[in-house]
């Protein structure tokens, strides 16, 4: 499987996937919106004051999770990295112009760019079967 067919995945699931995060030893769950990048990097933004944010500074290695309309599914292994500056939350707004629902500009001090760099990217069909790499 190429990034090209990763990236197919993750626009049929509409660039919603679950992230994953693990902190005080127990696992958390929630469904976010990513733009992906040219090379697999995943962007989002939360709030400074989010729990995420918690749970990053305690272990900032996620997974994320894609489900398309045919059920193939893929699982993206990576580290946050949640220092993106000014020029990339302005990319980031550029990008998915819906994250200005949630912040007027790249100034606002309440917005955190999220960055995830991939250590891992694995897929699978529909039905039960192994994890393919990419």
């Amino acid at each position: 499987m190429s990034i090209y067919t990763a990236r197919k995945i993750i626009a049929g699931a509409g660039g919603v996937g679950d992230l994953a995060t693990c902190a005080g030893g127990r696992p958390r769950v929630r469904p976010m919106t990513f733009v992906v990048m040219d090379d697999l990097k995943l962007w989002s933004s939360t709030y400074r004051q989010s729990g995420k944010m918690k749970e990053f500074a305690e272990n900032n290695r996620v997974e994320i999770s894609f489900t398309d309309s045919k059920k193939d599914h893929l699982r993206i292994e990576g580290i946050v990295d949640t220092s993106g500056g000014t020029e990339k939350k302005k990319r980031l707004l550029e990008l998915n112009p819906r994250v200005r629902g949630h912040f007027p500009d790249e100034n606002d001090p309440k917005f955190v760019h999220i960055e995830i760099v991939p250590t891992s990217v694995r897929w699978t069909e529909p039905g039960f079967g192994e994890y393919h790499p990419v």
